[in-house]
């Protein structure tokens, strides 16, 4: 991406950061903050060099988020979903935005989403009492959640899905905007012909 593609990307970066931290003060907001949107769809626009910068933006939204809402330092879950971040940005970094960008960002983005929700509610299942250590209360733990908790788990899948899909289509209309300009500066203009 060149500089106003690269400007916007990182300016969506930043409001989508910003509407995470808005959201988590609202219930009914729950999980629709496009996170793995940010860090596979941001590290896969901006390429190899810059990666880290939509992890590191999550990164400190999840420190803020902690002392603001009172946990404190750093728990086993944050660094869980650190290490995802990073992975997940490493990867999409490695991606070429040469060949199918659209699908790439999508697809990608939605399975690391499925991913992380399975592997996000695997962990809180290992360590949260409230379930019954059986394959009944993993499967509880990946629909219903625990009891008496609300909304159910696979509302927080529901939400990521679809913000994600919000975020990959706005950061994807910024990236072939900035490749359809970018061409236009670089083609000469044709002069007409002499008679």
């Amino acid at each position: 991406m060149r500089s106003l593609g690269v400007s916007l990307l990182f300016f969506l970066l930043i409001v989508t950061v910003g509407y995470r931290i808005a959201a988590s003060h609202y219930d009914f907001l729950g999980n629709t903050a496009p996170l793995m949107a940010i860090a596979f769809g941001g590290a896969f626009l901006l390429g190899a060099r810059f990666w880290w910068i939509p992890v590191g933006l999550l990164v400190a939204s999840d420190l803020f988020l902690g002392f603001w809402h009172g946990a404190g330092g750093v728990g086993g879950y944050t660094l869980f979903s650190i290490g995802f971040y990073l992975c997940v940005a490493f990867v999409a970094s490695r991606f070429s935005t040469r060949q199918h960008p659209w699908i790439t960002l999508w697809c990608g983005t939605l399975t690391c989403s499925v991913l992380f929700y399975v592997l996000a509610n695997t962990y809180s299942f290992a360590m949260w009492p409230g379930y019954e250590k059986s394959l009944a209360g993993w499967l509880q733990s990946q629909t219903t959640g625990v009891p008496g908790i609300q909304p159910p788990a696979w509302m927080f899948l529901r939400n990521a899905l679809i913000a994600d899909s919000i975020w990959c289509a706005i950061a994807g209309a910024l990236f072939f905007l900035d490749r359809r300009l970018s061409s236009a500066a670089r083609s000469p203009e044709v002069a007409p012909a002499k008679r």
